[in-house]
């Protein structure tokens, strides 16, 4: 068994000669690939050429046998001498002459066609330009007619041998022809296999995230709903007061739980080679900052880490995507406080100028090497190292978000300890006329008293607290489990607007919807759907069937009526997110 590793290693080894270095996969396999050929050639011709001396010790085998066994290995000299072209060539050429003078020569034991479509068929893997693998093909086919030609006329006089020495030529060249078929589609086969089994895991990873994001945005979806109605309780009733701060402790946390969500969900839609679309709106920079340097100052309290803002030379209102944003500032500042030295300072700068604009979050903690910064944005870094093991999702899809609005991200460590990372954006100045009435909180709002809404919700907590909610702005509500309790509901009382499930029992949204559409009475009502199921091949089926509006598990309320607003009275027909 020993020996047989041993022999295995140095198969690979010679095999591998000249790609050393070589970074590019392609190169690599058509290395290997020649470096395989010349070395199973090499190898057939040595026992072949052995057994025909045995047998007929001619010269006219003897020497031409040599020149092709040491000619076939020098392929692999000249790979290791990084003439990749020269190798893949010579391998070919000397085949060709080789198939050519023992096709002839042989020609009443073997006839060597198939050596040459062999051949023909390895042009496409071992030549990389068309034109090399144009000539290749047209000397190839030359040869293969030359041969044909050539064994209907028996223009050359054959060596003779007995039947028995026949026998066991015509075996050997059929088994060299066989190894050679063998080895070449070997890998490819196992290169397809893999691919089926990498296709078949990425499956199930899908689905593994689908569930696990699913199954938490369902009790999370209970634990904000119930966080927001208490913050709105405590609104309305100042005896409430005293759990104010708890309450803002738990949407705290609530809010920190669904970007780890968000983030496997983004980390999930990057694999799969969706693009994030720009939403591009108007708001006031500085309150927005200021909103999530607090929520982050509460974090960095429990480590006595302090955060200092400083915005400068920014207009009051840009336009840009508030939801981005508000991912990219959330990572960087979670990203620095998790790795600040307890008791020190973060400082988050905010500068502009005519064009761009910049958030500079710099931190005291651990120096980051040079290498470590340049693999910093890479997902997935195995190194345990303090910093490589946490700059991994998050700081992989902070820098897919800011490339997504045509901005750029780089990271700093100075020998101190003293870390930065900066973002810079284009500079889309607004103004306060921008800012649409939309973003008035929910308590202004007193035009849904009389809207009839049918809920699809088959949690049953989820169900109670939108219910709720909804019955709190005035709204007259019917709850339903399912899809076919949707329908007849909406047989005794038309709805004004439907708020629906994704994933039900029954009978699921997709469904359900496609019946409503049907229906000419009930086609042109509004249907939301809400659902932890934030794939982007989801929406676009929901799309397909009749959906009005999307909103995101856990329910952010204040969303929920603004939706409400503009489904029940409509800006325009666009779907809104």
């Amino acid at each position: 068994m020993k020996i047989i590793e041993r022999l295995k290693t140095v198969f690979r080894k010679i095999t591998k000669t000249g790609t050393e270095g070589v970074n590019d996969d392609e190169l690599v396999a058509r290395i290997t690939l020649v470096n395989t050929l010349s070395l199973v050639l090499a190898t057939l011709i040595f026992i072949v050429g052995a057994t025909f001396i045995i047998i007929t010790p001619r010269l006219s085998i003897i020497i031409p046998s040599s020149i092709e066994f040491f000619a076939t290995l020098f392929a692999i000299y000249l790979n290791h001498k990084r003439r990749y072209w020269a190798a893949a060539a010579s391998t070919f050429l000397i085949q060709c002459v080789a198939s050519v003078y023992f096709g002839i020569l042989l020609s009443n034991i073997i006839e060597l066609q198939a050596m040459i479509i062999f051949l023909i068929s390895i042009i496409y893997l071992i030549f990389q330009d068309r034109p090399t693998r144009r000539v290749a093909l047209i000397v190839a086919i030359c040869i293969l007619t030359m041969l044909e030609t050539y064994y209907h006329y028996h223009l050359v006089s054959t060596i003779p041998l007995s039947i028995h020495a026949a026998y066991i030529f015509r075996i050997s060249a059929m088994f060299g022809v066989l190894t050679l078929i063998i080895v070449v589609s070997r890998p490819y086969i196992h290169s397809n296999d893999f691919n089926k089994q990498l296709k078949r895991s990425n499956h199930f990873k899908k689905i593994f995230v689908y569930q696990v994001t699913h199954e938490l945005r369902t009790p999370l979806n209970a634990i904000y709903g119930v966080a927001q109605l208490l913050k709105r309780e405590i609104k309305l009733d100042e005896n409430l007061k005293s759990i104010e701060v708890l309450v803002d402790q738990l949407l705290l946390a609530s809010n920190h739980t669904r970007n780890i969500v968000n983030d496997v969900l983004d980390m999930a839609q990057i694999e799969s080679g969706n693009t994030d679309t720009i939403s591009n709106e108007a708001f006031e920079i500085t309150p927005f900052i200021e909103k999530l340097v607090d929520v982050s100052r509460v974090i960095a309290k429990s480590r006595n880490i302090k955060i200092k803002l400083s915005i400068s030379e920014m207009p009051q209102v840009i336009i840009g995507d508030a939801l981005k944003l508000n991912q990219v500032a959330t990572n960087l500042l979670g990203n620095a406080i998790k790795y600040s030295d307890k008791g020190s300072t973060i400082n988050c700068y905010i500068t502009g100028n005519q064009t761009s604009w910049s958030l500079h979050i710099v931190n005291m903690g651990n120096h980051i090497p040079e290498e470590k910064l340049k693999t910093i944005f890479d997902p997935f870094i195995t190194d345990k190292r303090k910093y490589t093991e946490g700059a991994g999702l998050g700081l992989y899809i902070v820098q897919n978000k800011v490339n997504s609005m045509n901005g750029t991200i780089t990271a700093e460590s100075s020998p101190s300890g003293i870390n930065s990372f900066k973002v810079v954006l284009p500079l889309i100045a607004g103004s306060l006329e921008d800012i649409q009435l939309d973003m008035l909180e929910e308590d202004n709002i007193t035009d849904l008293s009389d809207i009839h809404v049918i809920v699809a919700e088959d949690n049953e907590m989820s169900a109670m607290l939108v219910s709720r909610f909804l019955k709190q702005i005035g709204c007259s509500v019917c709850l339903t489990a399912n899809g076919s309790e949707v329908l007849e509901a909406c047989q005794k009382r038309i709805p004004d607007i439907i708020i629906m499930d994704y994933h039900m029992d029954i009978m699921d949204g997709k469904d359900t919807l496609i019946r409503l559409k049907r229906n000419p009475l009930l086609k042109k009502v509004p249907v939301i759907i809400a659902t932890g199921d934030a794939f982007l091949e989801s929406r676009d089926q929901m799309i397909a069937a009749g959906a009005s509006a999307f909103v995101e598990k856990p329910l952010d309320y204040k969303s929920l009526v603004k939706i409400l607003n503009q489904q029940l009275h409509p800006l325009s027909g666009e779907l809104q997110e």
